[in-house]
């Protein structure tokens, strides 16, 4: 199979361009609780689901989560500013992609063509179904039977699973060790998508509750699950970037608007735009996003050289954390502090500016950052290492 010339740099337009151009079907989106098909869609046109695939499958990264991590976070923090539940839902299947196409995972070369031409030909999407947190019916489970195995169980969250695909299961294989990966269709029978994702934020991520029941799945598409440390800091700084991401979309949306405002903040200016106490915050908001953004990109380079950046897991965890906190900030106080600039006018539901602080402050729930910076003031009192369920948390 050939495939079309892609380079980084190219991807990197694309996506500022994506900035902008995903700014109305997220809007849609998040009025109507739907799937961010039209963003997941555009990223599939634009060459984006191809950057983690290896280069035999016309990918760029070969499945290695320290290549062109920098440029990866840059890319994926300008579609989150475009639509932060498309952004979200292409870390998801990012995430996945480098784990299913993994040189070392054991699926066979078979299994792994088949999954690259689903990509390239349909845009196949892949769900990261790992959370099990509030289901009362235990783990996900599966049992080895001829040819294969069977898997059983809920899963409570499943980002990027409103268009369909195959989703990446999580599973305790019965009577052996460790955790399994078992790769399935979600079209299936015995597959239930439960539609259930009804919050305040990142609504186009669909992240709804699936069950699994007797689903078979063949020899050569389950296999063991391996988190290394620079696939563990390429996810904290995955959180990091869908943090950062509405911050910078609230920002584009606010100076857009300001530029057309007719009413400023003192009487003695005939506009917004001539107001200096606008354009203080404006440039308040720009220095803490940018600096939250050095840091994560900083972060990033370092991921690269791995694991000559770091003398410790612990020390490279630790400051994941910090990459985590700071974008926290900036997010949630640009897109809370937007509405001091476009004022009462702006709250009207056509606009959804509101959706910016939803969506932060949404995915800003799932880890409590008043732990994450105990834990790293404790590192740096003491030199003591988070715990490993602070690590990761599905």
């Amino acid at each position: 199979m050939t495939y079309e010339p892609l380079t980084v740099a190219e991807l990197g337009k694309r996506a500022k361009a994506l900035r902008v151009e995903l700014r109305e079907s997220a809007a849609d989106a998040d009025a109507r609780n739907v799937d961010a098909a039209v963003g997941m869609r555009r990223l599939w046109e634009e060459g984006f689901y191809r950057f983690t695939l290896p280069v035999a499958h016309g990918g760029i990264t070969d499945a290695d989560p320290t290549r062109h991590a920098e440029d990866f976070f840059a890319m994926l923090v300008d579609v989150m500013a475009g639509d932060s539940s498309t952004g979200m839902n292409y870390a998801v299947q990012s995430l996945v992609t480098l784990e299913v196409f993994a040189a070392d995972n054991g699926l066979p070369e078979s299994t792994k063509g088949e999954l690259a031409e689903l990509i390239h030909r349909d845009g196949i999407r892949f769900v990261a179904s790992n959370a099990e947190t509030g289901n009362r019916t235990g783990p996900v489970t599966g049992r080895r039977v001829e040819g294969g195995i069977v898997v059983n169980g809920t899963k409570t969250f499943n980002t990027n699973s409103g268009g369909g695909g195959w989703a990446s299961v999580g599973i305790t294989l019965e009577g052996e060790e460790g955790g399994w990966r078992a790769l399935t269709p979600l079209d299936q029978p015995g597959v239930t998508c439960r539609h259930d994702w009804d919050v305040m934020g990142q609504r186009g991520t669909h992240s709804q509750t699936i069950e699994y029941h007797d689903i078979f799945v063949p020899d050569g598409y389950f296999f063991r699950g391996r988190i290394t440390p620079a696939l563990a800091g390429y996810v904290f700084l995955a959180h990091a970037a869908i943090m950062l991401g509405p911050g910078y979309g609230a920002f584009d949306a606010a100076v857009e608007y300001v530029r057309g405002l007719d009413r400023a903040s003192l009487p003695e200016f005939s506009s917004a735009s001539e107001d200096p106490l606008v354009r203080r915050r404006i440039g308040e908001f720009a220095v803490q996003l940018d600096c939250a953004r050095a840091y994560l990109l900083s972060c990033a380079r370092k991921l690269e050289n791995w694991p000559e950046s770091y003398p410790s897991e612990a020390e490279a965890t630790v400051e994941a954390f910090s990459v985590k906190v700071a974008c926290v900030k900036a997010a949630l106080e640009v897109t809370s502090g937007i509405f001091d600039l476009t004022g009462a006018r702006s709250t009207s539901s056509r606009y959804r500016f509101d959706r910016f602080w939803r969506n932060a402050r949404t995915f800003a729930t799932h880890d409590p950052t008043d732990a994450k910076e105990v834990w790293v003031g404790d590192w740096h009192l003491s030199g003591q290492e988070p715990p490993l369920i602070a690590r990761l948390r599905v």
